[in-house]
Order: C-alpha cells, then sequence, then structure tokens
C-alpha cells in the first residue's frame, strides 16, 4: 500500500494504518501515520455518494499537517470517470485550484491542489492488482486478498441485493421517483407554454427502465428534433449524476448520430455528460441541488430551451433534422 502511495507522493516514510478514526466533522475510512502525524486519508465507495464533507474538509483538515500529505479515494472501476467529475466539480465550487500531474501505475487520476493536499483517484480492481502483485509470495496475505476481491465483486451495482424489511417498507424511495416524475411532467407543461418544444401528436412512454414521455425539440413547425425526456434509471445507475436525461435516438425522429458530433462539442464546453450508443446520445439534465421546486423546474426548462436554440441553428445551417415522420412508438 505504501509503495502505491509513493507513486503519488515520492517522499513518503514508512506508514502506519489506522481505520474509522474521527478528527473533527470528518471521518475517513482509512488514515497512514508518519510518527504522529497523518499523511494519507484513504476514503473507500462503492456505489454510495460523496458526503458534504468529501473531498474538500478532508483535503482542508489534511492541509493543516506540516507534510506533504494525499487524499486517495477508492471506487468500482465503472463509477471512476462520473466520480472524478464530481470530484473536480466540488473542487471548482469552493474555489480550489488544481494542477494536474502524472498518475502513477495502478492510480486512474492525480492532480495537486492549491491548499497543498494532493487528490487521487484509484479502482478496487487496480489497487487489489497491485496488492496482489506484492503479496505473491505471502500466502496468508493473498489469502486475504482473495477474500477481499470477492467482497468487492458482491458489492458490483449489478449484483442482486437481498431485500430487507426497511426496503420495502421506507416510503421516501417511492416519494422521491414521484416527485421526479412530477417534475418531469411540469417540466414539460412550462417548456411547451414558453414555446421551447412541442409535445403535439407525441406521447408519454414507460418501459421497465425509465419514465418519461417524447418531446420534439422545436419552437417552430420547422427544425429541432425528436427525443425522450424522463426518469431513466438504467443511466443513473450507470453514470449517477442525475436521474433526468434526455435521448436523441437514431432515425428520422432523433436523427441522433446526426447531431451527435454538433451536440458533443457543446456538451464538452457547458461541462454537461452525455452518454453515447451506437445509435443514439443521452444528454443529462442535472438537478440543481438545494433549489425549490420552482427553480428545479426553470433550471430545467432553460436547458431544453438551450437544446432546441442548438439543434435549430444547426438546422439554419443546412444540416436537416426531421420534424416529421413520427412512427407507432412515439406518436399518441
Amino acid at each position: 500500500m505504501t509503495k502505491l502511495l509513493r507513486g503519488i507522493l515520492p517522499d513518503l516514510p514508512p506508514l502506519r494504518f489506522k481505520t474509522q478514526q474521527s478528527e473533527g466533522t470528518i471521518r475517513p475510512d482509512m488514515w497512514g501515520f508518519a510518527g504522529a502525524e497523518p499523511r494519507v486519508f484513504v476514503e473507500n465507495k462503492f456505489w454510495a455518494g460523496l458526503t458534504d464533507n468529501q473531498p474538500v474538509s478532508y483535503l482542508k483538515q489534511l492541509a493543516a499537517y506540516s507534510k506533504s500529505t494525499v487524499l486517495l479515494i477508492v471506487a468500482p472501476a465503472a463509477r471512476q470517470h462520473t466520480l472524478w467529475r464530481e470530484l473536480s466539480s466540488r473542487l471548482l465550487d469552493s474555489g480550489i485550484s488544481v494542477f494536474p500531474q502524472n498518475a502513477p501505475a495502478g492510480v486512474a487520476y492525480a492532480v495537486a491542489t492549491q491548499l497543498g493536499p494532493v487528490l487521487a483517484l484509484t479502482s478496487w480492481t487496480n489497487i487489489l492488482s497491485v496488492l496482489e502483485h506484492e503479496a505473491v509470495d505471502d500466502p496468508s496475505a493473498r489469502g486475504d486478498l482473495v477474500q477481499l476481491r470477492a467482497l468487492c465483486d458482491s458489492a458490483d451495482a449489478d449484483a442482486f441485493t437481498p431485500v430487507t424489511h426497511s426496503d420495502m417498507s421506507d416510503q421516501r424511495t417511492p416519494a422521491f421517483v414521484l416527485q421526479l416524475s412530477s417534475i418531469v411532467q411540469s417540466s414539460v407543461d412550462l417548456a411547451v407554454t414558453e414555446k421551447a418544444i412541442s409535445i403535439r401528436g407525441l406521447r408519454p412512454q414507460a418501459s421497465w427502465d425509465r419514465i418519461g414521455r417524447y418531446v420534439m425539440l422545436s419552437s417552430g413547425p420547422t427544425g429541432g428534433a425528436g427525443a425522450w425526456f424522463g426518469v431513466h434509471f438504467d443511466l443513473w445507475k450507470t453514470h449517477g449524476t442525475t436521474p433526468l436525461w434526455l435521448i436523441l435516438s437514431d432515425g428520422n425522429f432523433g436523427r441522433g448520430q446526426e447531431v451527435r458530433p454538433l451536440i458533443e462539442p457543446w456538451a464538452t464546453q457547458k461541462g454537461i455528460l452525455t452518454a453515447t450508443s451506437d445509435h443514439d446520445i443521452a444528454i443529462a439534465l442535472e438537478i440543481p441541488v438545494g433549489e425549490e421546486r420552482d427553480g428545479v423546474i426553470r433550471s430545467l426548462v432553460n436547458d431544453l430551451k438551450a437544446l432546441t436554440t442548438l439543434l435549430e441553428a444547426l438546422a439554419s445551417q443546412g444540416i436537416q433534422i426531421a420534424t416529421q415522420g413520427v412512427d407507432d412508438e412515439t406518436a399518441s
């Protein structure tokens, strides 16, 4: 473990580790001490979200110590990209500048922060591979690592988790899903009123993995493109950024492949997450945290307006995006 950490901070001395220690309002999963002073915080994640203290409060605490320090986040490989995006966003929101540095073997991302400590991210797969390599001649340690890898595999989001009584009786889960559905409907209603989208001839649509409706991103009879808008559980689980997504499929209705090369640069410039497949492009519509209902709806309508404006501008540049040819699936 120390060898891995020295790839991030080469001057680390020998360390001793303790778990579940608290300091003020923070409680990192593991601490690495050099003498009496902490040099390393390790925070282990599977699929739970970041707490309010992560990573900023952890970095501020490390910055209070006299030597160079590092905060290492360990997470599933499938979550690395979105989790790093969230960590970077929190640093930006807190006004903390970062300075990229080369990530060593076994580490996916690493940046030096304006506060002083280094923030790094690795996956369970990477860290276990490194530890197994070092323990090749230690049968006892290898046995422990086999059990730990099995634990990590069982914590994968796709593994079935036995249902508990608290899961079934927790009324917050259905209340939240119903709240999301209400936000989608109200956003659609306001966007139609403000002529940002149209739902004429289109219908609501739900399946096992999503709840929403089809819309036309167009303020008039020409231009725009068709899309599905709503709560998408698979994309929410995979990316974790937001439950609300706008999907432009390929074909005459959405022309996903035609608009993809044009939407992606726009989304990158705006810091908006997109997910693509062979046939469509999905755009994450983030819900502002801490906003009242009206503020959330206004933010989503503004996002829909921005996309409509973009697509109509593309059509005016000679890219013909169909507004006709609605198929049986989308038509009401």
